[in-house]
């Protein structure tokens, strides 16, 4: 008998259908991936096992009975814990206080403190071996922070555990041990569902999957019968017939500067960066995680005053010591962290679409408001945004949709360098495809240049005709057309030439 089963959950916000039909099964023993686009259900059906929402049909066997948690604590209570893609920890507090929190031991009349410490110590020397655990959690880099929201998860000893996009932030490595623990636990006997956009963690980490596409079940996969098949799955996923992989369009590029970087140095971050990018050129940015690709976006945005050398935009001399200088210059940053960088929650596609322009120097007494809406709604249709009209809320909209609102609020601007610091990380197959196809066209029909960080070395292999590799700091080799490949990326990243 399944550990969980779950038979056609419907779920409305609104009018809007999340889940028409969402049915999957768990079994103990066994990680079960949950695939499918952005706004295909998979989030909101694990909201619902856990209790973030309330179900409107449909029924959850949990051990053989029904459920319908009010809450993630009742869940937990229960057995089943959840990763949540947008991390519930409290920054002020500690690593293992984080972990501890709403699950603490007493010892007579006080918390056992001492036993808490050593429990988190214990799970995140399996994770992350050398992360403090008394460090706080404002004081962690993204990929720390996902460790310890892990950690919480583990730390209940569920028999259920649910992964909602887990590895998003992490470094190779520290998928590697996520998965080393995962093993660990099936072994236990836990049952796991994982979601994930990167489609190799699936195929190497799950026994079976499921495939949800408009709110239903599309289809399933039992690896061990069925072979692990890439192309299949992404057909399961899109329902289309393209396969996986983008042709790469090599093209010639005149030799007229767009941005030339000399000397740009930023503490220990950024040391002595020189470059030059042409008009229409895709310029990729490599390497490891954390060797100042993310700092190097953020100083051609404006985001340090403190950064020294120099940069010149078409042969001017320009100084991008705030972001409101870069975005008068047309350096305009689509940052890959939309919740926190690119988005305002809780407001509607709307506002979030014309906010860049009420920040400007130069503004009508009167906002244009009939205009800036038309604007909105033109490029929410070129965008193919799934939203019901321009008022909704941000937050009703999927993770592929947001990131498109991010890209879009930028076009009615003069675009001479769009910077790109990740910005397809957790965004699906289809969704990914879409937002790049639409770039590229941008490229060609305004001939604006980019600059492409991105964490998965796909996206800078299909779209990217130079490519800079970053360690320490540094620009450290170069890759040109053909030679963008995965085998000289991880080379030159791990500085074997």
């Amino acid at each position: 008998m399944p550990l969980l089963e779950a038979t056609s959950v419907k779920k409305l916000f609104g009018g809007v259908v999340a889940l028409s039909s969402g049915s999957l099964t768990c079994e103990a023993g066994r990680i079960t991936g949950l695939l499918g686009t952005n706004g295909s259900g998979k989030s909101t059906i694990s909201k619902i096992i856990t209790g973030v929402y309330a179900k409107d049909g449909g029924t959850i066997l949990y051990e053989g009975r029904e459920i319908a948690y009010k809450n993630p604590n009742e869940a937990r209570m229960d057995g089943i814990s959840m990763v949540f893609q947008n991390l519930s920890l409290i920054p002020d507090l500690t690593v293992w206080q984080n972990i501890a929190l709403g699950n603490e031991e007493k010892k007579g009349l006080f918390l056992n403190n001492a036993s808490a410490v050593r429990q988190a110590e214990e799970i995140i020397g399996e994770l992350l071996p050398g992360l403090d655990v008394n460090r706080r959690v404002c004081e962690l880099n993204p990929g720390e922070q996902q460790i310890t929201e892990i950690a919480k998860a583990i730390s209940v000893k569920p028999k259920l555990l649910i992964f909602d996009e887990p590895t998003a932030a992490l470094e190779q490595e520290e998928v590697k041990s996520l998965f080393a623990y995962m093993r660990k636990l099936a072994k236990e006997g836990v049952a796991m569902i994982f979601t994930s956009h990167r489609l190799w963690e699936v195929l190497e980490i799950c026994d079976d999957i499921v495939v949800f596409r408009n709110g239903e079940n599309v289809g399933a996969m039992d690896f061990s019968r069925d072979g692990r098949d890439p192309e299949a799955i992404v057909r399961m996923i899109t329902g289309e017939t393209e396969g996986i992989h983008t042709a790469k369009e090599y093209h010639d590029i005149p030799d007229e500067p767009a941005l030339t970087v000399q000397g740009l140095t930023y503490g220990k971050y950024l040391q002595d960066i020189s470059f030059r990018l042409r008009k229409g050129e895709v310029l990729g940015i490599g390497g490891l995680a954390g060797q100042g690709q993310n700092e190097l976006m953020l100083a051609l945005a404006g985001s340090y005053p403190e950064v020294s050398g120099s940069v010149e935009i078409g042969g001017k001399r320009v100084r991008l010591n705030r972001p409101s200088n870069a975005v008068r210059s047309g350096v305009l940053l689509v940052p890959g962290d939309r919740q926190k960088e690119g988005l305002f929650a809780r407001n509607s596609i709307y506002y979030n679409m014309i906010y860049p322009k009420l920040g400007l120097k130069k503004q009508p007494f009167f906002t244009p408001e009939k205009q800036y809406r038309a604007e909105a709604e033109e490029i929410c249709r070129a965008l193919s945004v799934r939203a019901k009209d321009i008022d909704v809320d941000i937050d009703t909209l999927s993770g592929g949709n947001q990131q498109k609102i991010v890209v879009g609020k930028w076009l009615p601007f003069d675009i001479k360098v769009l910077l790109l610091a990740d910005p397809a990380k957790g965004v699906d197959v289809g969704a990914k495809r879409d937002l790049y196809e639409f770039i590229m066209n941008l490229v060609r029909e305004k001939d604006m240049s980019v600059i492409l960080y991105a964490s998965d070395s796909d996206e800078l292999i299909s779209y990217c005709d130079r490519l800079l590799i970053m360690y320490e700091g540094q620009v450290v080799s170069q890759l040109t057309g053909p030679e963008i490949t995965e085998d000289n990326i991880v080379a030159r990243s791990m500085r074997v030439e």
